[in-house]
């Protein structure tokens, strides 16, 4: 009896965190049973899969110079309620408030991008780090069409695989890096382990949305990653990705009308076809 009056305690205290800043609406949308569930690291990376199929990367709203902010309640208004997209600092505040919510123990991390492999790249990338068990993790959900959809271990080097997906994790003390070796090399980021806060949030995000060198104010880039699938506009290409069979298609995008069906029906995305139409003639025409 006292077990159960004890579950029903939790359940209720659960039910309340979540209910703020629309975390209890992002959370039905994935359709998962985050209540009665354990919590461990296999719902944890059913929610972060679940996000990723839902709720895709897009640079499309930092393409039309807008303020950004934020704000809790309006990061979930814009990608959850709206379903406007968005990346890394908006997606991954959004999974880190909810594993807050869910009781997990969760810190922010920003990270340097090292896909081009300049050693002096800025920390523009926000990630969330996760301590489960004693054990620590990298969690992401807003690393465009290459994010691992797994929970990276830090605790030493190695090596983890995600369906045909193979990540190297190389750990120097607190200075970890994070590369794919399969199916394609690539070096994605590098973080060190320090203590950061959403204002240290809010700088990088102030400057990759409104300086007029960072990459999504120049590129229009949105991606959808679901069971194995991966989905990506960038400019005038449309490439895509099956997993399993390794087909990878690439196709140059023809009409406005075409990039309205690819970015409402494809991408998930809420955007009317006046911006899709502008975004036409100013990205992907002028590839």
């Amino acid at each position: 009896m006292f077990a159960l009056l004890s579950t029903r305690f939790y359940c209720l205290k659960i039910d309340h965190l979540i209910k703020r800043n629309g975390i209890k609406h992002y959370l039905n949308s994935l359709a998962i049973d985050y209540i009665n569930e354990d919590r461990n690291l296999a719902l944890i990376e059913r929610l972060q899969a679940a996000h990723l199929a839902r709720y895709s990367f897009s640079s499309v709203n930092a393409l039309q110079a807008k303020s950004l902010s934020l704000d809790d309640d309006k990061v979930f208004s814009r990608l959850i309620n709206l379903q406007e997209g968005g990346y890394c600092f908006e997606h991954n505040k959004i999974f880190f408030l909810a594993l807050v919510a869910l009781g997990f123990d969760v810190e922010i991390l920003i990270a340097r991008v090292m896909l081009n492999g300049r050693e002096e790249n800025p920390r523009s990338h926000r990630l969330t780090k996760l301590t489960l068990e004693g054990k620590h993790y990298l969690l992401d959900v807003g690393f465009g069409v290459s994010t691992p959809v797994i929970a990276l271990p830090i605790d030493q080097s190695s090596r983890v695989s995600e369906g045909v997906n193979l990540y190297e994790i190389s750990r120097r003390d607190r200075l970890i890096d994070v590369r794919q070796v399969l199916p394609n090399a690539q070096h994605l980021y590098r973080v060190e382990l320090a203590q950061f806060y959403e204002s240290d949030c809010e700088i990088a995000h102030f400057y990759s949305h409104h300086h007029p060198d960072a990459a999504f104010v120049n590129n229009l880039v949105v991606s959808r990653i679901e069971k194995g699938e991966r989905w990506l506009i960038r400019n005038n290409l449309l490439h895509y990705w099956h997993e399993t069979s390794a087909v990878h298609t690439q196709q140059v995008i023809q009409s406005r009308e075409q990039l309205h069906t690819l970015l409402t029906d494809t991408f998930l995305l809420n955007v009317s076809k006046a911006t899709s139409a502008w975004l036409m003639e100013r990205y992907v025409l002028a590839a």
